[in-house]
Order: C-alpha cells, then sequence, then structure tokens
C-alpha cells in the first residue's frame, strides 16, 4: 500500500510540473500577453492609483503623455508625441513572455503586458516590476495601429 501511494504521490507531481511556462511571470494578472509587439502603438488611457484618465490630444494637460510606439523587429523602438508628433527618441526594448522591458535615454522600466486585445486591438503595458525605473507605477492601455 505505501508503495503504491509513493506511485502516485510521484505521478501527481510530475503531472502538475510545467516543462516550459514561455517564460510568463506569474504576477497574478489575467490574461497575460506573450505575443508580438512589432508594430505601431498608440497610448489610449494611463492608470495609475485606482485612476484610470483617457488620453485625448485635445486635453492640452495630457499631451506630455500621449505616446505612439513603434516598435521593430531589430529589438529597437521610435517613440513620439502621439498628439504633436515630436520625434522622443530611439530606445531598445526586448520581451520575455509577457515582460516588456525598454530602455530611452539612459533610462529602463518593466512592465507586464496584459491582453485585452478585443475588437479595439488593446494592450495594456503595467510598468509595476521593480521598485522603480521609467515609468514606474503606471499602466498604459495602447492601441494598436493600423497599417496603411
Amino acid at each position: 500500500m505505501k508503495k503504491i501511494f509513493l506511485l502516485l504521490f510521484a505521478f501527481a507531481a510530475l503531472s502538475c510540473s510545467s516543462d516550459d511556462d514561455n517564460g510568463v511571470v506569474d504576477n497574478g494578472l489575467k490574461d497575460p500577453y506573450t505575443g508580438s509587439v512589432v508594430g505601431s502603438w498608440e497610448t489610449v488611457s494611463i492608470w495609475r492609483d485606482d485612476y484610470i484618465i483617457l488620453l485625448d490630444c485635445e486635453d492640452e494637460n495630457l499631451e506630455e503623455t500621449s505616446y505612439l510606439l513603434t516598435f521593430n523587429e531589430n529589438g529597437s523602438f521610435d517613440m513620439y508625441n502621439k498628439c504633436t508628433e515630436a520625434f522622443l527618441g530611439t530606445g531598445t526594448y526586448t520581451t520575455t513572455g509577457n515582460v516588456l522591458t525598454i530602455t530611452i535615454n539612459g533610462e529602463t522600466g518593466k512592465a507586464h503586458m496584459i491582453d485585452h486585445l478585443d475588437e479595439d486591438q488593446q494592450l495594456a503595458f503595467r510598468f509595476t516590476i521593480g521598485d522603480g525605473g521609467l515609468f514606474y507605477g503606471y499602466e498604459y492601455r495602447v492601441q494598436a495601429v493600423p497599417t496603411e
């Protein structure tokens, strides 16, 4: 009986383990996104401290936080002000599972990518990994910009 119990326990332990977690960080967030970010994404809202703000270029106070990010296949990205179209710089990025790491102008930020891909084609970049850095404490909701 003891041998059967040990055999069942070993089988249960093996069946619960995962050989490949695809780099998904277990952060308690629903729907981690592990797909490609290559392409252009514009910020549509920003969230901090349980408060969400829709980013609208009509509001002069929001121009500073409205971005267009173009992620290239070679690991670089370009950042623009979405409202004024001013070029803000070129940086680098990596994705590992659902973690996006961006570096621009000497600053680095890490975000959990959360899948909100519905008819609006939206993702959330939640910059809360670590204890500081670029955009730390903010969640940007971004929307895919259709290619022409």
